[in-house]
């Protein structure tokens, strides 16, 4: 993975699901990071953690 100056990122989000992952990504947030996992009950999780380092403000895809 390329390395991101967070310090310009201008919010932060995180998200569970990968189709939900893609539409920031095409929205032109950048992937900083996943983690893997298994929540309470066992069941496998996977964790997308999103930056926005564009210009202006923060494209919510989900508005």
């Amino acid at each position: 993975m390329t390395t991101v100056d967070l310090t310009k990122a201008k919010e932060v989000v995180a998200r569970f699901d990968a189709n939900e992952a893609n539409r920031f990504i095409k929205a032109g947030w950048t992937l900083i990071g996943q983690a893997h996992g298994k929540d309470e009950s066992g069941y496998p999780l996977t964790k997308y953690e999103l930056a926005w380092l564009g210009d202006g403000d923060p494209v919510n895809p989900q508005r």
